[in-house]
């Protein structure tokens, strides 16, 4: 049975999307133009397939989903409308906006031509309907999501009542707060991080290392891991991670088996959060959590938390631009991190 409100998979859409977007996709050759999504980020056009994905799924749920349909043939007034109402019980209204804006990209990149101007409507009028929810009830320590982390940890190793899978996705979940807690990089690659590609062993210590192509400012970026994960990421890998079906080299793997689909690691670490701390922390208010640590344990060295995040000043140059000030930030923030005593 499907799980409730997932992307459909690109090879699960309808057999004119997928040779639409597959053509969109086309990169150029030599003399040949390329598709009409060729210059578009990967990152992005994985965002805008995700978006068209959810709609297909809400299609398929609903007995709405015709796998003979034209390409964009589900982007109708009456069905976009019926995704939207179901869209309004469960998401904010900046995800609301993010979805339709996306798909209504989509639509152009499936099928040029089509005229998507009753859709752009909707998608300005969602855009007024922003409300974004307050942060400051929601910030809390990065030190208190670390110590978190590292207790789902140790709670996972000292149990003597669960399953074996169940004591490792405990071991999973506080990993997952934990690395965050001091690696806050945006969801997108966290939720894709795979061993041997975006995780890597160099000289005993795990390193992040996103190539540029991965990430929304089209810098590479790679920062260490602290020692103090290194025996629960190898305890995770070794020992935790074989008891899921098929975990192949994705880091995060699911009960259902496979890789945990990215909007799975977002609920998991939210909820874990929710429950644990009382306070509902997603993934992205990690960063603002981190910049939160800085500001008041470091506060004259704000500029760790900038590096940390990536927020470079776009007046400087790619080619002046510091992959070591990166490292550097992340050691201080680390540092930050684990000297603040919670229970002082």
């Amino acid at each position: 049975m499907r799980a409730t409100y997932q992307t459909l998979p690109v090879n699960e859409w309808p057999v004119a999307d997928r040779i639409a977007w597959q053509d969109a996709c086309r990169p150029a050759l030599r003399l040949l133009k390329g598709g009409s999504a060729c210059g578009i980020k990967p990152v992005s056009r994985t965002a805008y397939a995700r978006a068209y994905g959810y709609l297909l799924d809400f299609c398929l749920r609903t007995s709405r989903f015709d796998p003979q349909a034209a390409a964009a043939g589900h982007v109708t007034p009456a069905i976009m409308d019926a995704f939207v109402a179901e869209l309004q019980t469960r998401v904010g209204s900046i995800a609301r906006y993010n979805y339709l804006s996306r798909i209504e990209r989509m639509a152009r990149l499936l099928a040029p031509g089509t005229d998507t101007a009753w859709l752009k409507e909707v998608v300005a009028e969602l855009e007024d309907q922003i409300t974004p929810r307050s942060k400051v009830a929601r910030i809390v320590s990065s030190a208190r999501l670390l110590e978190l982390g590292l207790d789902l940890v140790e709670r996972a190793k000292a149990s003597t009542n669960g399953t074996n899978l169940q004591r490792a996705r405990l071991h999973r979940d506080g990993l997952m707060i934990a690395m965050l807690a001091l690696c806050p990089i945006r969801l997108k690659n966290f939720a894709s991080i795979q061993i041997g590609k975006q995780l890597r062993k160099i000289d005993d210590q795990w390193w992040i290392m996103l190539a540029s192509e991965e990430t929304k400012t089209g810098r590479a970026d790679e920062r260490p891991l602290p020692t103090i994960l290194t025996p629960i990421i190898d305890q995770w890998i070794d020992t935790y991670r074989p008891a899921f079906l098929r975990p192949g080299d994705a880091l995060w793997v699911s009960t259902a088996g496979g890789a945990v689909a990215y909007t799975y690691v977002g609920a998991i670490i939210t909820e874990t959060t929710r429950r644990e701390l009382g306070i509902a922390v997603n993934p992205h208010l990690f960063r603002d959590c981190a910049v939160f640590t800085v500001a008041h344990n470091a506060g004259r060295e704000m500029g760790i938390a900038s590096a940390l995040l990536q927020h470079t000043d776009h007046r400087v140059t790619d080619k002046h631009y510091n992959r070591g000030a990166i490292v550097e930030a992340v050691k201080s923030f680390h540092r930050i991190v684990l000297a603040i005593d919670e229970t002082a």
